[in-house]
């Protein structure tokens, strides 16, 4: 059996030193146990989400879940509203665990009623400014050692998780990836989807695109094409090149599925 895992998604980035500072209190917490406890994995999932921009984060924590084994804590920082009266929780995301803010980051993964957090379980002090260290790192390092949801905080209502943000009318972008591949939530079982299955050309920023293809090598080069990503939607690439910047793309830009 493998420790279990505690997997980092914020908007911190990598220039300064908040990444590292939540890393240390989990640090912190676990060389306090006793030397037989297994000491849980730190994973980073991702810290370039754009600042404050929770429909991100939530797209991102929609990947990974699935993709963790169970017993996974997933510790979500995408908090504009940090040190207001939006709550802070954990909560069951199937066999796996969630810590964050209550602003709709967690709930589309969510499974139950969070527990509210108030504090550092050990007694440390909370930033008003920075509650991914003081309040949400200790609530993780603990869950990932087995401490029971209900040790973390009384329970609360599944409106404390706040209400996901909307996302675009219809099938859109939802991230750009460092290559520049357009990935969308276009699923191959939805009607739009299933319409371009066998082959279509999908309308985007008054571009006609053809696909599928099944590798970047197999459609035309330097070209747009379409083709079914791994996480199971439509994405957009050129094939040696930038599909956002060739078609200038962006998050949030609606598809325009039609068929040949």
């Amino acid at each position: 059996m493998i420790a279990p895992a505690v997997v980092l998604l914020t908007d911190f980035g990598w220039r300064d030193p908040w990444v590292a500072e939540v890393k240390g209190v989990l640090l912190s917490v676990w060389n306090d146990q006793p030397e037989h406890v297994v000491r849980p994995l730190i994973v980073d999932g991702g810290h370039d989400i754009p600042p404050g921009d929770v429909a991100v984060g939530t797209w991102f924590l929609g990947r990974l879940v699935p993709r963790f084994p169970p017993g996974s804590v997933f510790l979500a920082v995408v908090d504009p509203g940090v040190g207001t009266e939006r709550p802070a929780v954990a909560v069951a995301a199937g066999e796996s665990w969630c810590v964050g803010p209550g602003n709709g980051l967690l709930a589309q993964v969510a499974t139950g009623r969070p527990a509210l957090l108030t504090g550092d379980p050990a007694g440390g002090p909370v930033s008003n400014t920075f509650h991914g260290r003081d309040l949400f790192a200790p609530a993780a390092a603990r869950l990932a050692l087995g401490i029971p949801l209900d040790q973390l905080g009384r329970e609360g209502r599944r409106e404390d998780l706040g209400t996901a943000p909307p996302v675009a009318p219809g099938p859109s972008v939802r991230w750009i990836d460092r290559f520049g591949n357009a990935i969308t939530d276009l699923s191959r079982d939805s009607e739009p989807g299933s319409r371009l299955a066998a082959g279509g050309v999908l309308g985007l920023a008054g571009h006609a695109i053809p696909g599928p293809f099944a590798t970047y090598e197999a459609a035309p080069p330097d070209l747009p094409f379409w083709y079914w990503g791994s996480g199971g939607t439509l994405e957009v690439a050129v094939p040696g090149g930038n599909a956002a910047a060739t078609l200038d793309l962006y998050p949030g830009l609606v598809l325009d599925v039609t068929t040949l």
